[in-house]
């Protein structure tokens, strides 16, 4: 008992995350992301199937947000975007994120990228 109580029980956590994110400036002056998610484990044992525990009727959405050097506590984005797709029964795929308008070419703009607020936040350069 006391053992679950400290979050020790024999549940199995998953949750999807980010393995990978690459960067492309279109010619519009957009930026366009893809963003490779997996199913991470947080807690516990890999899951048996590809679905990440994540119910089927919920969209799997990824958020990205660009933001000034001097915002170091991403806190101030300049803007953002979020890009949802149905779950599905298979958390692993590529997602594609555009910004919603062209993308200053800015020596130190940041991009944040995360799928759930639970596991990996990247922090790449914009192009």
């Amino acid at each position: 008992m006391a053992l679950a109580a400290m979050g020790c029980g024999g549940e199995d956590l998953q949750a999807p995350d980010i393995t990978s994110v690459q960067a492309t400036r279109l010619e519009d002056g957009r930026v366009s992301l893809d963003v490779y998610v997996i199913c991470a484990v947080l807690k516990g044992q890999r899951p048996a199937d590809d679905d990440c525990g994540w119910p089927e009727d919920q969209p799997l959405c990824v958020d990205a947000a660009w933001h000034p050097a001097q915002d170091t506590t991403f806190s101030a984005p300049l803007f953002s975007q979020r890009t949802c797709e149905p779950a599905g029964t298979r958390i692993y795929r590529t997602m594609k994120v555009v910004s919603p308008d062209a993308v200053p070419v800015e020596r130190g703009l940041r991009i944040r990228v995360q799928v759930d607020p639970r596991t990996t936040r990247f922090i790449i350069a914009s192009p």
